[in-house]
């Protein structure tokens, strides 16, 4: 397992075992760490995590938050001291991310790629495609990214995963060619 995914799954179990929604734990974990940015200097090693964790309970002092808020946010205080450190902090974006893959496997979202031919209009039905897959796959969500793609010459090709669905003409010309050449 990889460091990024070991961390993104202490920081999960540190939700579930205080009882904190996954989802609400996370984005103060993002928030917190974005407003680290305007921190001048590096942020990593004992010293600045000690001055980093005193730097958010002031600021946590003059907030009137829910008190399920709160525990949210302490438990990202706590795990931001930790990761910096650990000097992990710097790693931040990759632990994002593998928590974001866990809050999508357990919400039943796909992420999908839609290219389609460049030049004109679009000639297909991106509503009707993302149901298509939507049925496919079981997903409860899809999250679709559109992109023009001058390298095919009409159609679309989507991109779930390893799974490559191709609609395109170009993809079409291929297939006709290899008929044509095998004589059948």
């Amino acid at each position: 397992m990889n460091f990024s995914k070991a961390w993104a799954i202490a920081f999960i179990n540190s939700l579930e075992r205080e009882g904190v929604n996954i989802e609400e734990g996370f984005e103060s974990f993002k928030a917190l760490s974005a407003s680290i940015k305007s921190l001048p200097g590096a942020v990593y090693g004992r010293n600045n995590a000690e001055m980093l964790e005193r730097l958010f309970r002031e600021g946590m002092k003059n907030e009137a938050l829910p008190v399920s808020f709160e525990l949210s946010i302490e438990l990202s205080i706590r795990f931001i001291v930790l990761m910096v450190r650990k000097n992990m902090f710097r790693h931040r974006n990759l632990v994002i991310a593998e928590v974001q893959k866990f809050l999508d496997k357990k919400n039943g979202v796909i992420k999908a790629s839609l290219e389609y031919a460049g030049g004109g209009e679009k000639s297909f039905d991106e509503l009707r495609i993302t149901e298509a897959i939507k049925k496919r796959t079981g997903a409860a969500k899809l999250n679709l990214e559109s992109k023009q793609n001058p390298a095919l010459i009409g159609g679309y090709r989507v991109i779930i995963g390893d799974e490559v669905i191709d609609a395109s003409v170009r993809s079409q010309l291929e297939n006709i060619k290899t008929v044509l050449q095998r004589g059948y």
